[in-house]
């Protein structure tokens, strides 16, 4: 019974797999934009080219509710400020949209800056690998 709860144990100290889900976001209505956003991880905004798609920017996800994941690009605020911007993928109304904060205004929420495009939302199961 020791040596089981031991084994037991060691395996629950080493690295584990732990699934998380991958919202993907690509504009069907002519844009060449793509949201990638992991839930409680890391997401990325990629542009396309004539030639393939390149990632431009790195996001934190900012919130999330069951239906839609915001992220904000890392760094379009001064450090200790709140995020100017937030993109957005919702598979309900199958979108990207955007959201805005008044920089200058003290306090301000978040707002509804509306549709950025049409888009095709997926979500994938990730495996991802924890330390």
């Amino acid at each position: 019974m020791r040596k089981l709860l031991l084994i037991a144990a060691l395996a629950a100290s080493t690295a584990t797999v732990a699934n998380a889900a991958t919202w993907v976001a690509t504009c069907t209505d002519g844009k060449n934009v793509q949201y990638v956003q992991t839930i409680d991880g890391v997401g990325f905004l990629y542009l396309k080219t004539s030639k393939d798609f390149f990632q431009t920017a790195r996001l934190a996800q900012s919130s999330f509710d069951g239906t839609t994941i915001c992220g904000t690009v890392q760094g379009n605020a001064p450090v200790g400020a709140e995020a100017v911007t937030q993109i957005c993928a919702s598979k309900s109304s199958q979108t990207v949209s955007l959201k805005y904060r008044n920089p200058s205004v003290k306090a301000d929420t978040m707002h509804e800056a509306g549709t950025f495009c049409a888009a095709n939302v997926t979500i994938r199961a990730t495996n991802i690998k924890v330390q």
